[in-house]
């Protein structure tokens, strides 16, 4: 018997019984929406579920702050422009306007604030501070500053093991301070069964027997667009005869971008003459659908900490192919959920397409398989018992603290 839905009771039973209610306030400084933006909101509103109050601190009129407005559970704290990463006065005002208010936890999804976070928060030792850390750190802060910064943390959360030892070879925090909480999904929504594909695929133009291989991802060089649309054109020119395929890039620039690589990415598919080959879809919120309507997802970015957008696909049973590193190894396992290839690499992302594009029945297996995988691994329901059990834990401690 599941005992999850128990579990999640009497943790948030618990919290709200509590003398000094709990009251979180998220930060989530982006201008952007990505797996980043989406695992904070999704965690804010999984914590209001829970009967507690949550603010969030963003900017205003960003993607964020329309989201949450827009289902009106979470109220924001709007920013007029992000604040300095080190002792930032507006943010201090704020941030004490917020602990008058009742405010005793603050959790924040960019660990570069903390500099502003944790002076400010000094003065008030009842309130509990928790950091994310979303991406792989390549430098060493393991240094005087970074010591005082992170002293004030009661938490830095991961979601891989990958990350978690990067955090703690590149960071001045204690093992115990590192805490692994995997993404999770609500496979209710990311089911296959409810979602029927044809509409979609009709929009791209696609026939039944078309292959439709699908990236999702904000418009930057980062992410791969160019390797997949180069993999594309060697893919194209060495088809079978009667195979259709069709390359789908799902995203859009960061909000205030000049535009500059989408054009050039666009010129890209000029230059190999591929106009009846690659869409550029834009934005799209039915997720569920995009990735149903595709048979193989790629996630070809230079470097991932970990890629929501990958569990997402394989939850509709699409197989993917990811960059090696960071966490891919725990999302693909031995490649029996997925494949791996290097990095800004063309040919060798053509040549693992070729090897799902060729093999349909190999595909389709991998694929189910690949929900299963994820079924059993990164379920939504567990993130949030694990989150508020964390923060209760941090709530206790700064309560007897404050004795």
């Amino acid at each position: 018997m599941d005992s999850r839905p128990n579990r999640l009771k009497d943790v948030a039973a618990r919290l709200l019984a509590r003398d000094e209610k709990p009251k979180l306030l998220v930060v989530c400084i982006s201008n952007s929406w990505g797996g980043l933006e989406q695992v904070a909101v999704n965690d804010a509103t999984d914590v209001t579920q829970s009967g507690i109050e949550v603010r969030m601190l963003c900017l205003k009129g960003s993607p964020v702050y329309e989201h949450i407005v827009k289902a009106g559970l979470i109220r924001p704290v709007p920013l007029a422009k992000s604040p300095r990463n080190t002792l930032d006065f507006g943010l201090k005002r704020i941030l004490e306007d917020q602990v008058l208010d009742g405010v005793n936890l603050v959790h924040t999804h960019q660990t570069t604030l903390l500099g502003s976070l944790s002076p400010w928060l000094s003065k008030f030792p009842h309130v509990g501070l928790v950091a994310s850390r979303h991406i792989l750190n390549n430098h060493s802060k393991k240094n005087p500053f970074h010591l005082l910064v992170y002293r004030r943390v009661d938490a830095l959360v991961v979601m891989s093991q990958a990350l978690r030892e990067n955090v703690l070879a590149t960071h001045p925090v204690s093992a115990e301070k590192v805490v692994l909480i995997k993404l999770g999904l609500d496979f209710e929504k990311f089911s296959p069964d409810r979602v029927d594909p044809t509409e979609q695929r009709k929009k791209w133009g696609a026939e039944p027997d078309t292959v439709v291989i699908g990236l999702v991802g904000r418009i930057d060089p980062a992410k791969g667009q160019s390797t997949f649309i180069l993999a594309g054109a060697g893919t194209v020119k060495h088809l079978k005869s009667g195979q259709k395929v069709k390359f789908v890039i799902v995203g859009e620039e960061t909000l205030g971008s000049s535009g500059g690589y989408l054009s050039e990415l666009q010129a890209l598919v000029k230059q190999f003459h591929l106009e009846d080959h690659v869409i550029f879809a834009g934005y799209q919120e039915n997720i569920p659908e995009v990735m149903r309507a595709m048979d193989i997802f790629v996630m070809p970015s230079r470097q991932e900490a970990f890629g929501l957008v990958a569990i997402e696909a394989m939850a509709m049973e699409c197989p993917i192919i990811i960059s090696s590193g960071g966490s891919a190894s725990e999302i693909v396992g031995r490649q029996e959920f997925g494949l791996l290839m290097r990095a800004e690499d063309a040919f060798d992302l053509q040549q693992q397409m070729k090897r799902l594009l060729d093999f349909p029945t190999v595909r389709k297996q991998m694929g189910k398989k690949a929900r299963e995988h994820v079924r059993m691994n990164y379920d939504r329901e567990l993130r949030q018992i694990e989150s508020l059990e964390l923060y209760e834990r941090i709530l206790n401690s700064r309560t007897k603290a404050r004795r």
